[in-house]
């Protein structure tokens, strides 16, 4: 799978970035209850999809940079 990220991908990964790929998830997916628009919440499961699909050193060399 291709895992490259949006820019808006990019920054919620970046909003919620911890120490490792598992603890993202996590915590991804425990804001998912809160979140009202449907839109985050389809982003929101597809960079949990991507995370999933991808490997602890494939994100440890991630370069996440927040864009404006």
């Amino acid at each position: 799978m291709d895992t490259r990220f949006t820019v808006e991908e990019s920054n919620l990964i970046c909003i919620f970035v911890g120490e490792s790929r598992s603890k993202v998830i996590e915590d991804i997916e425990r804001a998912l209850p809160y979140l009202e628009d449907t839109d985050m919440l389809e982003l929101s499961g597809r960079v949990i999809g991507k995370l999933w699909d991808m490997t602890d050193e494939e994100f440890e060399q991630l370069e996440l940079t927040e864009a404006e």
